[in-house]
């Protein structure tokens, strides 16, 4: 039986089980109706409350309008607290008015003595429109309107019976709207500023209600309905999920138990000698910790020992062709030195040769020895040496002796150089190095590199200064990264030609006199302070060597 029916099978057992366990428990401990339609109910109850007060605004609104030309003609504003009162109260009447004030910057002018309260202009529900006096327990339906600049016409009223079974209005004073008989004492301050949907016993009865906030106020709004039984709340919600999250854990935690002992056990085996593969130990898994069965794990298992088995065969040939491949390339490198160190020795001593046998000849005939010929033998004697020496420094390859220097210090004295006198006569030389660099170096070391590529750069200029072309040699450094900075000495000469393949080989060079040891040397200084040197040819017509070197200023570059 395959993995998948298996986990299959597994989890379907486990959703029968819980869905089993959850109904029973449910019905148990709960023991309630869910109506998905009552909280449509109470919104639509929520807004036949609000479309009435809306209509009566509406009407206000009507009057306030042909109050507005009659208080403006007759300057009602202005008049005498009696006269002013009197029409009030004639208004009031007529119009079945609670409350008609005139405000000015918000105090009011007819009704001094009692504390005004702050009202939100445009708002379609009962407000509290004053702090004192009989009404200031009463919402009332408002509206306002401009009478002059700074002059505003209050209208007030209390709003009509509730179209609905339940409805209350209150804020953080009290209660605006409702019959404070119908609320028991304490339900409206158990409401907190979230809109929530509940259940309550009132007067025998079990009552459904929803509160929500008027929004831009602070006033709560509360509607509700008898109902015939009882449904299953927002707590009664959390607390069935909470049981659910509980039972689906454990399930999950046992299901994992058996399912780790019986599936996970054989692939962590597996990860196991897949690490010990990757980490170089070409080991097999053992035939009694193979995963047993013919499951997707068995087949795993062995198709690995199988894996681990053809990679074993081809590693050993893979050693033996580069062991053979190594052997040559040593042999080849070795033949290409050889022919090289020939060719460099053999040139000096073809000379001393012919110079000896000269002044052999001179002497066997009575005749004076040339001073060329003597010159000639101690000149190529020294070119000899000047091999000798060098493959011996390049062969020592002794360690760096690592400091922290200013790399602009370096460059700065590799510079200073006798630029009157051959090769450098004519030539301009241009440094930009910041002054902040420092480099983890030995200072002989990589001075010796840049005297080579300096002189090699000159050496290659006097083409230019043959042809009256410019000459110029550019030296830069610069951060590459975070450890490492970059040394470049560039060039506007000829170019490096076919030899740019091999420039870093020993004894290989261009130069008539040169012991083509020079840029190897450098290459092995270079990465014996672990950098690299390379020589590329510019777009700009532009020869440039570089190296890198490590900063002194990181955790790798710290000086010993």
């Amino acid at each position: 039986m395959s993995i998948r029916v298996k986990i299959g099978i597994g989890f379907a057992l486990m959703i029968v089980a819980l869905t089993g366990l959850i109904i029973t428990w449910g019905a148990r401990t709960l023991g309630l109706q869910l109506e998905e339609a009552d909280l449509g109910k109470l919104t639509s109850l929520r807004e036949t409350t609000l479309d009435q007060w809306r209509r009566e605004r509406a009407a206000l609104a009507r009057i306030a309008s042909e109050l507005v030309p009659v208080l403006a003609a007759s300057n009602g504003a202005d008049a005498d607290d009696e006269r002013r009162l009197s029409t009030v109260e004639l208004l009031k009447r007529q119009l079945r008015l609670d409350w008609l004030d005139i405000r000015r910057e918000g105090r009011s002018l007819l009704y001094r003595l009692q504390e005004p309260a702050p009202l939100v202009h445009d708002l379609a529900v009962p407000q509290r429109i004053t702090l004192s006096g009989p009404l200031a327990a009463t919402g009332l339906i408002t509206c306002q309107v401009q009478l002059s600049t700074g002059t505003e016409l209050l209208l007030a009223r209390r709003p009509a019976s509730s179209p609905i079974p339940l409805a209350a209005l209150w804020d953080g004073r009290g209660m605006l709207y409702g019959d404070p008989g119908v609320w028991p004492t304490g339900l409206l301050s158990e409401y907190t500023a979230r809109e929530a949907t509940f259940q309550r016993l009132m007067q025998g009865r079990l009552h459904r209600l929803r509160a929500s906030v008027v929004p831009g106020t602070d006033l709560k709004l509360l509607v509700g309905y008898a109902a015939d039984s009882a449904t299953l709340t927002r707590t009664g919600v959390d607390e069935l999920m909470l049981r659910l999250a509980l039972l689906e854990i454990l399930g999950l935690l046992v299901l994992g138990y058996f399912l780790g002992r019986r599936l996970f056990g054989p692939l962590e085996r597996l990860k196991q000698a897949i690490d010990r593969v990757g980490a170089g130990h070409w080991q097999e898994i053992p035939p009694a910790e193979l995963p047993d069965g013919e499951d997707e794990v068995g087949m795993l298992g062995r198709s690995f020992n199988h894996m681990v088995q053809e990679l074993s065969t081809a590693r050993d040939r893979l050693i033996e062709v580069q062991q053979e491949l190594m052997s040559k390339e040593k042999m080849a490198v070795l033949g290409r030195f050889s022919a090289g160190l020939a060719h460099e020795i053999n040139n000096p001593l073809g000379t001393i040769l012919v110079s000896a046998g000269l002044a052999d000849d001179a002497i066997a005939h009575g005749r004076p020895v040339e001073a060329d010929d003597i010159r000639a033998i101690i000149e190529e004697t020294r070119r000899c040496r000047r091999i000798v020496e060098s493959l011996l420094e390049y062969a020592h390859n002794r360690p760096p002796r690592l400091g922290r220097e200013s790399i602009a210090e370096i460059i700065e004295c590799a510079v200073r150089l006798p630029l009157s006198e051959p090769p450098w006569r004519g030539l301009g030389i241009e440094t930009e190095v910041p002054s902040d660099i420092h480099v983890l170096i030995d200072r002989t070391g990589i001075g010796q590199v840049l005297a080579n590529l300096l002189r090699n750069a000159a050496e290659a200029l006097q083409a230019n200064l043959d042809a009256g072309k410019p000459a110029m040699i550019r030296v830069t450094a610069r951060r590459l990264d975070r450890e490492f900075a970059v040394v470049t000495v560039s060039d506007n000469g000829p170019g490096l030609g076919e030899a740019a393949d091999h420039l870093f080989e020993p004894l290989m060079t261009t130069k008539q006199q040169g012991t083509g040891l020079g840029l190897a040397i450098c290459q092995s200084i270079v990465e014996g302070h672990g950098g690299r040197i390379r020589a590329v040819r510019l777009p700009e017509e532009r020869t440039e060597f570089s190296f890198t070197l490590r900063l002194a200023d990181t955790d790798e570059g710290r000086a010993p």
